[in-house]
């Protein structure tokens, strides 16, 4: 970098810190020199990317559009573990705001900075060798599905073809082989971190096995930062997928059946109730009910016909279709290459769109009532009515999930039965205003099904608004993490609003 340019960052780096100030970051006045920044990048062999760089803007922005404003200074790509001790020593040096962003879905921007953006992207390597996988944090979960799958194994993970494996991962990880074969966290074997002090750790049951604990649903960047996981892996089966869509006026004697059928499924089957719907008032919302299995196809055919038969209304369309289990996985990317089937940061060739999204959550134990339906379908109705969109998914939990005891890892709410996503999901461009509006909202949910929830949060669905976070997201284990937090980091270098605190 020619001496210039490290001129032309100061600028970037004293509006950075200034903004960070206002937030109560404690900064040294004195920022790096050039010199600083040359020896970072004699060492570092990954990318350094400063604004001046022409692929700047678009590694800049994470999958969540609605942070687009946040700019950070630098964005430090690395490709070892080595490059992550560098910049965490930089900038423990010069006290500088750092993040790590995997995948950068997250509703609260918390992978978002106008500090060091450590970006894990070209840590991205999947190797499988034999029933276990070894992943680098910066993978992304589509070409997860698709290079396991191509040898006939997989892990049990979410949908969403762009979210990175590792916070996915930290944070829980809910999706359809969850019933049958655990959370995504459940699967994790084995985490290479790295501390705030440099140290590069195994964590596994056997190997600092309490902070394998931690990083097992207590979230990513907490107590350091994960580089590789290793994975126990499932072999792969056909999916049969079965939906049904009924009109919004029958909803709630078929959700009602729902709840109470959905229940008692073998753990092989997976369901989800879900409500969609437009802006535009004239268009009622569409209740959704959808049940998958990996394998068990006759299992399920047989719940199907009986859940149709049983059925107070009839539903206006469904469908049973047999897929291939990565065609399934993958239906984000039905027609495109896999370099097509990634969001504009994440491939020069990608043809995923970007969105602004906001979300929150709640979790169920037993079936909601009458009263609890009613309350639930008339805050969709109003929201609806109001001209806003938005959308409600009721997943079914239980099986698997349950096979682990409370305090076997740091996720708490494997007792519950159902998860509820709050979702708004918007073009790139739409006002703050509206996704503020969005948040309360997604805020009035929680307080609307306080009577029947748990009170539980999924993390990995973040609300900034929540102001309860610590016992939402982890319940009786925040303690316990707290006690991690103060060993690994201490004085809280790794720190965003809903980062664990130290007491």
């Amino acid at each position: 970098m020619h001496r210039r340019e490290f001129f032309s960052q100061g600028a970037a780096w004293l509006t950075a810190t200034a903004g960070l100030q206002l937030a109560g970051c404690q900064l040294k006045p004195a920022l790096p020199e050039a010199a600083d920044w040359q020896a970072l990048q004699r060492s570092f062999q990954g990318q350094l990317l400063f604004p001046a760089n022409a692929l700047f803007s678009r590694f800049a922005k994470a999958a969540n559009s609605r942070f687009d404003a946040i700019q950070p200074a630098l964005i430090a790509r690395p490709k070892l573990a080595a490059d992550v001790q560098l910049v965490l020593a930089f900038a423990r040096q010069f006290q500088l705001p750092l993040v790590g962003r995997c995948g950068g879905h997250n509703y609260a921007g918390y992978s978002c900075t106008p500090g060091i953006l450590l970006d894990f992207a070209l840590m991205d390597q999947i190797e499988l060798q034999g029933e276990t996988a070894w992943v680098g944090a910066g993978a992304k979960l589509g070409d997860l599905y698709f290079q396991l799958s191509q040898q006939g194994r997989s892990i049990p993970a979410g949908s969403c073809v762009g979210v990175g494996i590792s916070g996915l991962t930290l944070g829980g990880g809910m999706g359809m082989a969850d019933r049958k074969y655990g959370l995504t966290c459940d699967a994790l074997l084995e985490a290479e971190l790295v501390t705030v002090d440099g140290a590069v750790l195994r964590c596994s049951e056997q190997q600092n096995p309490e902070l394998f604990w931690g990083l097992r649903g207590g979230g990513g960047g907490q107590f350091g930062l994960v580089t590789r996981l290793q994975f126990r892996t499932f072999p792969t089966a056909e999916v049969l997928s079965c939906h049904a869509y009924f009109q919004f006026e029958q909803a709630l004697p078929v959700l009602n059946l729902w709840q109470h059928w959905s229940r008692q499924l073998p753990r092989e089957l997976w369901s989800q109730a879900a409500f969609w719907w437009t802006e535009d008032q004239r268009k009622a919302p569409v209740l959704q009910i959808r049940v998958s299995s990996l394998g068990a196809t006759k299992e399920l055919q047989q719940q199907w016909a009986t859940w149709l038969r049983r059925l107070p209304a009839q539903p206006f369309e469904q469908d049973v279709v047999l897929h291939d289990y990565a065609e399934y996985m993958l239906s984000d990317c039905a027609g495109l290459e896999m370099a097509q089937c990634k969001l504009p940061h994440q491939s020069e060739q990608a043809r995923l769109r970007r969105v602004a999204m906001a979300g929150s959550s709640d979790f169920f134990r037993g079936a909601m009532p009458k009263a609890g339906l009613d309350a639930l379908l008339d805050a969709v109705r109003q929201r609806q009515q109001q001209g806003h969109s938005g959308g409600i998914l009721l997943t079914l939990m239980g099986g698997a999930i349950r096979d682990l005891a409370h305090d076997d890892t740091a996720f708490a709410h494997r007792a519950a039965d159902f998860c509820a996503q709050y979702l708004v999901s918007r073009p790139v461009g739409t006002a703050e205003k509206e996704l503020q509006q969005a948040d309360l909202w997604m805020g009035q949910m929680r307080r609307t099904m306080a009577p029947w929830s748990t009170g539980g949060a999924y993390l990995n669905y973040t609300d900034p608004l929540l102001s309860n976070w610590p016992q939402a997201y982890y319940a009786d284990h925040y303690p316990r993490l707290q006690r991690l937090k103060r060993q690994y980091d201490p004085g809280s270098v790794l720190q965003f609003s809903q980062s664990i605190k130290e007491d």
